[in-house]
C-alpha cells in the first residue's frame, strides 16, 4: 500500500510547548552522553606519565600499573586480593590465558611483596617487636597466660607468613629475571620466548621494576636475618643457627694480619666461603662471605664477627658531594666490625677534664706504631641471594637459598646460571658512616686547644682493606683540622672508577699542637709501621709508587718525609742574634738529648725519604712561614693552644736548670720542642728557620696547588698565562643571564669588565713576574711561602687557604692521578 503524503496545506496543529521540551531533551542529552563514555583524554606532564609506568610497591607503596591491571582483568580487588591472599593467587593464575610466562612472574613476585609488607606492618607481627610493659599495674600490665599464648600464637602465624611470602618475592622475582637461563619445565612453556627476549639489551619498566622487588626482598631478608641471629629486633621467627668452622687448609695461620686482607693459601680473595647455616621455618640458608682474611678475621668469634649490619637503603648519605656507586645486582651493605676505632667529642672532653694523666702501661701501649694503625672498620658488602634449582619450577618450590655477601671492591661481577652480572657496590657509604661517627672535624679542633693528659700521637686509618694491588695514597690534613678535610676529594676518587680500582687511601689524623718536628717523627714512624705489616717484603704493588697529598702544616710534615737532609748541621745558625752562649747551647743539646736519649734525638732530626713515595702534592703550603701566625688575634689564638702535658713535663724538667735568657720557648733551640704546632707557622720561628731551604729526593715529582684570594689578581696572571686558564662556571653572572650568547675570551680586551669570565684556576707554564708574586696571597699564606722550584707543575686556584675543598683543586688532584698511572 502506499502511504498517501499529506498535501502542504494540510494543517497540522501544534502545541506551544514543543520547542522548549525538545531543547530540554537535547539539553539533557548532550550532559549525560559524556557522562556514558568510559574514556576520556587529558593531557599532562611526561614526567607523571613516565613515574605512573614505573613505579611499583617498592617506590610508590602502591601496585604498579601492570599487577593492578592484572588483578583488574580478573576481577580482583586490591585490599580483597590481599585479605584472602591464597585464594586471590588462585584466581589469577587461572585468570592469566597469555602463553608467555615470564610477564605472572613479575606480577606474583609484586604481590607477595606487598603482601609482606602488610604482614610486617600488622598488629600481631610488630608484637614480636613489643617492649616489657613498664608497669605492671596500669594500662600496659602483662596479660594473662591464655592471653599471651592466644597473642604469642597469632604472632608466630603472621611471622611464618611474613617470612614466607619475602621468600615467595625473591623466589619469583628471581625465576623472572633469569629466566632465559632456566629450564622451562611447566606446562605451556614456550620454548621461542626466552631465546628471542635473551636478545633485546633494552631494559623494559617490568624488568626494572621486578629489580626493585628483587633487591627490596632480598634487603629485607638479609637484614632480617642477621637481626634474628643477633636476637634483637627480629622478625624472623624460629631460626635456628649453625656456625661452621673454617677449614683448615683454608687458612695460613702466619698470615692472619689484622691489616692485610691476603687470601688464604688455597683459593681466590672472589671466592665465597660458607660460615654459617640458618633455619628459618622449614627453610634452609646458607651464609657465604668472602675467601679473605680481613672479612674473615673475627669468623673465630662466630656471632661476635660483625656488631651491625645496615643497608643503605636505610642510609641518606648528606654532606657528600656525590654518591659513589656501581648499578648491578645485590644489595649494598655496610658491616661494622665490633673492634673498630672510634673516637667522639665526649671522649675527647671527659679525657681531659679529668686531668689525669693514663697510666704507664697504656701511654706504654700506644707510644708503639703498629697499635694506632686503624683498619677500615666498616666493610662494603654486596648482598645477594640464590635460590637453588635450574627450572623455573625448582626454583619457585625451592626451600634452599644461599645468601651471599661479597666485597664489591675485589668481585664487580657475579655469575648466576652460568651468566655474568655486574654487582652493585654504593662505594660511599662505609666513608659516610665512618665520618658521620667519629666526628672528626671536631675532634681535630678539640685537640689543638684542650690540654690533654697524654700526648695524641698520629693514627693512621684505612678507608678500606688494604689490597696489595693498588698504590696508596696518603693524606695529610692542615692545623686544627682532621680527615674530614679530604671529604670531597675522597669521595671523587672513589666516584672514578680508573681511580678507584688503582688508589687506595690511607689517612692521617694527628695533634696540631705537637711541635712540627715531632709530628713528623711520629707519623713517618706509623707510616713504615704500616708498610712493614701490611707488605714486609716491599714485594706488593701497594709499596711502591705511593703519592702523599697535604694541606698546610700536613705539606710542611710532608716535605719532611721526602728529604734526606741533617737538619743537626743547620741548628748552629738558628742563634744568629747571638741570645744565647755556646755554652748556654749545649746545654739545651744536652737537656734535649736527657729528654729523648741521643739516639731518639737524632731520628728527629735526621730525615729520610719514605722509599715508597715518588710523587707528593702541596696545597696552601707555608714553607716560608706566614706573618698570620704573628698578628694580633692568631697570637692570643697561639696562647690557649696547649702542649700535651706529658710531652711539655718531659722536656721542661731537663731544661729548667738551664740559665737562659727570656722564656724557654722564645729561644731558638728551645723554641724546636717548647712551641706549639700553632707557633711554629710563624715566618720568624726557629722552625721554619731551620726548615725553609729542605731539598726533596732527586726520585720524587712534587706539584704545588696555590691559593689566590684576589679575583683581579688572578685575572691579571691569567692574562699572562693563557694556555692554562680554566674559567669558573659554578655560578651565572648577572652578564651571563642577560646573554646567554656572549663569548669573551679570557685574554680579550674589552671595557665591559662585567662580561669577562671569572677565572676558576691558572697552571703557571713559565715565570710569574715579581710584580704578580708579591701580590699574590690566600690570604694568610703568600705565594712567595708556597712556590717551589722545581715542581713539576703549579696551579694557581681562585680561593682562599681552605683550598682543599675547592672543585678545581680536587680536579687538578684527578688530573695528576691520571698522570701518575699513565708514567
Amino acid at each position: 500500500m502506499t502511504p498517501v503524503s499529506p498535501s502542504k496545506h494540510t494543517m497540522i496543529p501544534t502545541n506551544k510547548k514543543t520547542p522548549f521540551v525538545t531543547s530540554v531533551v537535547l539539553l539533557v542529552a548532550a550532559i549525560l552522553l559524556p557522562a556514558c563514555s568510559v574514556v576520556s583524554v587529558e593531557r599532562q606532564a611526561s614526567a607523571k606519565t613516565i613515574s605512573a609506568q614505573r613505579g611499583n610497591i617498592v617506590t610508590d607503596n602502591e601496585l604498579s600499573s601492570d599487577t593492578a591491571s592484572a588483578l583488574l582483568s580478573a576481577g580482583l580487588n586490591e585490599q580483597a586480593c590481599l585479605q584472602q591472599f591464597e585464594l586471590c593467587l588462585t584466581q589469577l593464575t587461572d585468570s592469566i590465558l597469555n602463553k608467555h610466562y615470564r610477564p605472572a612472574l613479575a606480577i606474583f613476585a609484586e604481590l607477595h611483596y606487598a603482601k609482606a609488607r602488610q604482614l610486617a606492618d600488622s598488629q600481631n607481627c610488630r608484637n614480636a617487636l613489643a617492649r616489657p610493659p613498664i608497669d605492671p599495674y596500669y594500662a600496659n600490665a602483662p596479660l594473662s597466660d591464655a592471653d599471651a599464648k592466644k597473642q604469642q600464637d597469632a604472632t608466630n602465624l603472621c611471622l611464618n607468613s611474613y617470612q614466607e611470602r619475602l621468600f615467595d618475592a625473591v623466589k619469583s622475582s628471581y625465576t623472572y629475571l633469569f629466566y632465559d637461563s632456566l629450564t622451562h619445565d611447566f606446562e605451556g612453556a614456550d620454548k621461542s620466548y626466552s631465546s628471542a627476549h635473551a636478545q633485546t639489551r633494552i631494559p623494559t619498566d617490568n624488568d626494572i621494576q621486578t629489580q626493585d622487588i628483587y633487591n627490596a626482598a632480598s634487603n629485607d631478608v638479609i637484614t632480617q636475618l642477621y637481626r634474628s641471629t643477633e636476637d634483637a629486633d627480629k622478625l624472623m621467627n624460629d631460626t635456628k643457627v649453625e656456625y661452621l668452622p673454617i677449614p683448615a687448609a683454608k687458612r695460613n695461620s702466619s698470615e692472619q694480619a689484622a691489616i692485610a686482607n691476603r687470601a688464604p693459601l688455597q683459593g681466590k680473595a672472589v671466592d665465597q666461603i660458607k660460615v654459617m647455616n640458618v633455619q628459618v621455618d622449614g627453610y634452609n640458608l646458607g651464609i657465604y662471605l668472602p675467601n679473605e682474611n680481613n672479612y674473615l678475621q673475627n669468623a673465630h668469634k662466630q656471632d661476635s664477627a660483625l656488631a651491625d649490619l645496615v643497608s643503605t637503603y636505610e642510609l641518606r648519605l648528606s654532606g657528600l658531594n656525590s654518591v659513589s656507586k656501581r648499578p648491578g645486582l645485590g644489595i649494598s651493605l655496610v658491616a661494622s666490625l665490633d673492634d673498630r676505632y672510634t673516637t667522639t667529642i665526649r671522649q675527647l672532653l671527659t679525657s681531659s677534664l679529668s686531668g689525669r694523666l693514663a697510666d704507664d702501661n697504656k701511654n706504654k701501649t700506644e707510644s708503639e706504631p703498629s697499635t694506632r694503625i686503624y683498619p677500615t672498620g666498616h666493610l662494603l658488602l654486596t648482598g645477594l641471594i640464590k635460590p637453588s634449582g635450574d627450572s623455573v619450577l625448582d626454583v619457585l618450590g625451592s626451600r634452599q637459598l644461599d645468601v651471599h655477601l661479597y666485597n664489591p671492591y675485589q668481585t664487580e661481577t657475579v655469575n648466576v646460571l652460568n651468566d655474568n652480572y655486574p654487582l652493585a657496590a654504593n662505594f660511599s657509604a662505609g666513608y659516610g658512616m665512618w665520618l658521620a661517627e667519629n666526628q672528626l672535624d671536631s675532634v681535630g679542633y678539640l685537640n689543638l686547644i684542650t690540654r690533654q693528659p697524654e700526648a695524641r700521637l698520629p693514627k693512621l686509618f684505612m678507608l678500606e682493606p688494604y689490597d696489595p694491588d693498588k698504590r696508596v695514597i696518603i693524606m695529610l690534613h692542615g692545623l686544627a683540622s682532621s680527615p674530614a678535610t679530604w671529604v670531597n676529594l675522597t669521595n671523587d676518587i672513589l666516584n672514578d672508577d680508573k681511580l678507584r680500582d688503582n688508589y687506595q687511601v690511607w689517612q692521617i689524623f694527628y695533634p696540631t699542637n705537637l711541635p712540627i718536628l715531632e709530628n713528623r717523627y711520629q707519623i713517618q714512624q706509623l707510616i713504615n709501621s704500616t708498610y712493614e705489616q701490611t707488605d714486609p717484603n716491599g714485594q706488593n704493588r701497594a709499596s711502591q709508587n705511593s703519592l702523599i697529598i697535604s694541606h698546610s702544616m700536613g705539606a710542611l710534615i710532608a716535605r719532611m718525609m721526602l728529604s734526606d737532609d741533617d737538619l743537626v748541621d743547620d741548628l748552629d745558625r738558628l742563634d744568629d742574634q747571638e741570645v744565647l752562649s755556646n755554652s748556654e747551647k749545649r746545654q739545651i743539646r744536652d737537656a734535649l738529648k736527657a729528654s729523648f736519649g741521643e739516639k731518639e734525638l737524632k731520628k728527629r732530626f735526621e730525615l729520610q725519604s719514605l722509599p715508597q713515595v715518588d710523587t707528593a702534592v702541596f696545597l696552601s703550603a707555608p714553607f716560608r712561614g706566614t706573618d698570620y701566625a704573628d698578628r694580633w688575634f692568631t697570637r692570643a689564638l697561639r696562647r690557649i693552644v696547649y702542649l700535651p702535658v706529658g710531652l711539655a713535663k718531659t722536656v721542661t724538667d731537663n731544661l729548667a736548670t738551664i740559665a737562659t735568657q727570656g722564656d724557654l720557648a722564645q729561644n731558638p733551640l728551645g723554641a724546636l720542642y717548647l712551641q706549639n704546632g700553632a707557633s711554629q707557622l710563624s715566618n720568624k720561628s726557629s722552625f721554619i728557620e731551620l726548615t725553609k731551604d729542605l731539598t726533596i729526593n732527586d726520585r720524587v715529582t712534587y706539584h704545588s696547588i696555590i691559593a689566590n684570594n684576589d679575583a683581579d689578581i688572578t685575572q691579571g696572571l691569567a692574562q699572562t698565562q693563557p694556555e692554562g686558564v680554566k674559567v669558573d662556571l659554578s655560578q651565572a653572572t648577572e652578564k651571563n643571564l642577560e646573554d646567554e650568547n656572549a663569548s669573551v675570551s679570557v685574554t680579550e680586551n674589552t671595557s665591559d669588565q662585567s662580561a669577562t669570565p671569572t677565572v676558576a684556576a691558572v697552571t703557571v707554564n713559565d715565570d710569574i713576574s715579581q710584580a704578580l708574586t708579591e701580590r699574590l696571597s690566600d690570604g694568610i699564606v703568600p705565594y712567595t711561602s708556597a712556590h717551589l722550584d722545581g715542581a713539576a707543575s703549579e696551579t694557581i686556584i681562585s680561593g682562599g687557604h681552605s683550598i682543599q675543598t675547592n672543585p678545581q683543586t680536587i680536579l687538578t688532584l684527578r688530573r695528576i692521578l691520571h698522570k701518575q698511572l699513565q708514567e
